[in-house]
């Protein structure tokens, strides 16, 4: 690389200003999310291959996974009788020949001729007689230079970017780069934590040198994730700026009427959950809890008496929901509840407002991302309740929270979500976990089937029809979108409806709003017999007369989305089943079907789903407004978790607006991670 060119470039430059990225690379790299220069920085090693020791190929031992330092003695290529091409090298480093074999590699052919000079690491084998290695890992050695010893790394790769182009721009970019980070983090709290300065740890974590500094370098930058999120998130649920709450009656009138006109009492969770709602609703200070609850725990009705809380004291009660389907079934079943206590309930749509919530009028209001628009103005909010918290951002969150004067805030989840994870995400929010569930909810059995014997599953599914049932069948993922996923969906529906005797709905979220809720209030009355759809059926739907799901191709969903949609069934007192119809082809997808199919606990379907998967994907972290982690374990990294939180706390204890010299950088940082949710007390 020209490095006087270079040296004019900027981490905010495109990498198509590097030589040897074109349209074509840079493309590749958007996919792995590499826009910039700086991008480059933090595309992070998948892996190490140790070349900390370069053996002769006279000490080799098969089976061992070597580095040698060879010259190419000859190259040849030959066919199989497929049409398979193969390149064998034979190489020599003065103590011994080795031979090399590459399948489908030709340019190999191209690149590498006799004296090239390459260090190689892969797994000796013995073939012929003959120490052998097949498809090593190798590095060009040119000229004088003497190769680069300790892990190196091996990056994620996406279309066509080949893994030695990368390796050599990353050692290109890094070294030159990485000296020019800033380093968000003072001195004081590097020295007090025993942590090294970002810029070297960029570097050591991209080529370090062995194992004890690649750690070192990832404890760092480890730390430097925990410490962001920690600080967005407490700046975030910390915006009341100390404005004090509404302190509301919980045993108003309106509550012990509900109370009383229940055909059924409280579980112990709902019940504990309650007494911590009830307390913090009769404080100044706002409520921020977080209402775990497995699927069927009864988590609606407990929130529906924080909401009587607020309205029975005078207040109005909002509701947010992910999806107008969800709002629409909330707005009808709190109807069902509150219409005999003369409690209003309104359903606001996208680009509506309610005269009534502007003018105070107590009542409980439900809609979606509505609410928080600039037409709705509530004049005194008192409790919001948000459904499904992980699909809204902790921006929106707040969003919703400004809309009052500091109003309660309950945020409430189906999908369990590890305690370490929520400690992140949601700061200093309160956690109330509900583990069991109302009477009469039988436990769902769970199979596991192989796509050639799915007709097991629908043979179930007919059955349970004939017994005046109902059945859910869920259509494979097929892309990112709800369009594609919607036709297949469709002709997933399709198929099925030529069965004779079967009445099938269809839906999925590119239906039009009042398709969906007709289909919706069809399969409730029981004129659908089956209902097709995508994953828009994964939370909220309650038809207890439903005893059979089938999920096709189960092993590309996550263990939560897969423990949401098998909760759409066993919410009546007939035994219900889960089938799902996967051929997995990964160990970590093979890992969750059998979870799903030995456990129904929720809370140890989202370790394992966590362990499995990593943090990033769990919840969707992106939708939380904060860009979640790339190298972070909340659950390994948890000394680091807690340890990142207790700065965070102490930094804005000592300087509430960053306005210190040495939290300029930490400052811009975090501002970066809020965009233009960077609260105004801040910015002043």
């Amino acid at each position: 690389m020209d490095g006087g060119h270079l040296a004019t470039l900027t981490l905010g430059d495109s990498v198509t200003r590097l030589p040897g990225v074109g349209a074509k690379r840079a493309e590749d790299f958007r996919k792995l999310g590499v826009e910039t220069i700086g991008d480059l920085l933090t595309l992070w090693p998948r892996r190490y291959i140790d070349r900390t020791r370069i053996t002769p190929i006279g000490e080799l031992r098969p089976g061992a996974t070597s580095t040698v330092e060879v010259t190419i003695q000859s190259v040849a290529e030959r066919m199989l009788a497929r049409g398979q091409k193969v390149t064998s090298l034979s190489v020599s480093d003065g103590t011994g020949r080795l031979d090399v074999t590459f399948f489908h590699a030709g340019w190999i052919k191209r690149h590498l001729r006799p004296g090239v000079r390459l260090l190689m690491t892969g797994r000796v084998e013995v073939f012929r007689h003959q120490l052998a290695m097949t498809h090593p890992e190798f590095a060009v050695l040119t000229g004088a230079e003497r190769p680069r010893l300790g892990l190196w790394p091996i990056y994620p790769l996406a279309g066509e970017l080949k893994q030695r182009f990368v390796q050599e721009l990353e050692a290109q970019v890094v070294p030159m780069w990485a000296a020019k980070l800033d380093d968000p983090l003072p001195l004081a709290i590097r020295q007090q934590r025993q942590l090294r300065d970002r810029a070297s740890s960029v570097e050591h974590l991209h080529f370090p040198q062995d194992v004890g500094d690649r750690e070192s370098a990832r404890r760092r930058l480890v730390f430097d994730e925990f410490l962001r999120v920690s600080l967005a998130v407490l700046w975030l649920n910390q915006r009341s700026g100390g404005r004090p709450a509404p302190v509301l009656d919980a045993k108003n009138a309106l509550v012990q009427r509900l109370l009383s006109a229940l055909p059924f009492s409280l579980t112990p969770g709902q019940q504990a959950a309650w007494a911590d709602i009830a307390h913090d609703l009769t404080q100044e200070k706002p409520m921020a809890r977080l209402l775990q609850g497995d699927v069927g725990s009864g988590k609606t009705l407990v929130a529906l008496l924080a909401m009587l809380a607020a309205v029975g004291s005078g207040y109005q009660a909002a509701l947010m929901a992910p999806t107008e389907l969800l709002a629409e079934q909330h707005q009808e079943s709190l109807a069902n509840w509150l219409s005999p206590l003369g409690v209003p309930v309104g359903l606001i749509r996208a680009g509506q407002s309610d005269e009534r919530v502007a003018s105070g009028e107590p009542m409980v209001v439900v809609g979606t991302h509505a609410l928080i628009s600039e037409r709705v103005t509530f004049d005194r909010l008192g409790v919001v309740v948000v459904d499904e918290q992980h699909r809204f951002g902790v921006r929106q969150r707040a969003r919703l929270s400004e809309k009052g004067t500091a109003p309660h805030m309950l945020v409430m989840t189906a999908t369990p979500i590890p305690r370490t994870l929520a400690l992140t995400v949601y700061g200093d929010l309160a956690i109330s976990r509900m583990g069991d569930k109302p009477p009469g909810r039988w436990p769902v059995t769970t199979v596991h089937l192989r796509g050639r014997d799915r007709r097991q599953a629908y043979v179930a599914v007919q059955q349970a029809v004939r017994q005046g049932r109902q059945a859910y069948v869920i259509c494979p993922l097929v892309g990112d979108t709800e369009e594609v996923n919607g036709k297949a969906a469709q002709q997933l529906a399709e198929g099925m409806r030529t069965l004779p005797g079967w009445r099938v709905g269809l839906i999925h979220g590119r239906l039009p709003s009042h398709e969906k809720a007709k289909v919706m209030e069809d399969f409730r009355r029981g004129s659908i017999d089956v209902l097709v759809g995508t994953t828009i059926l994964e939370v909220g739907i309650d038809v207890p007369n439903a005893t059979v799901i089938v999920i096709e191709e189960a092993d590309r969903f996550g263990l939560a989305q897969l423990h949401q949609l098998r909760g759409r069934v066993g919410r009546g007192p007939a035994p219900a089943t889960c089938y799902l119809i996967a051929d997995p082809t990964t160990p970590e997808a093979e890992a969750r079907l059998e979870a799903m199919v030995m456990t129904q606990d929720g809370y140890e379907l989202a370790e394992r789903d966590l362990a499995i998967r990593g943090p990033g994907e769990v919840l969707g972290m992106r939708q939380h407004g904060l860009a979640g982690f790339q190298l972070a374990d909340p659950i390994g990294d948890l000394a680091l978790l807690e340890d990142a939180r207790v700065v965070a706390r102490q930094i804005l204890a000592d300087d509430p607006t960053l306005d210190h010299d040495d939290h300029r950088i930490l400052k811009a940082w975090v501002h970066e991670m809020l965009g233009s949710e960077w609260p105004t007390s801040v910015l002043h």
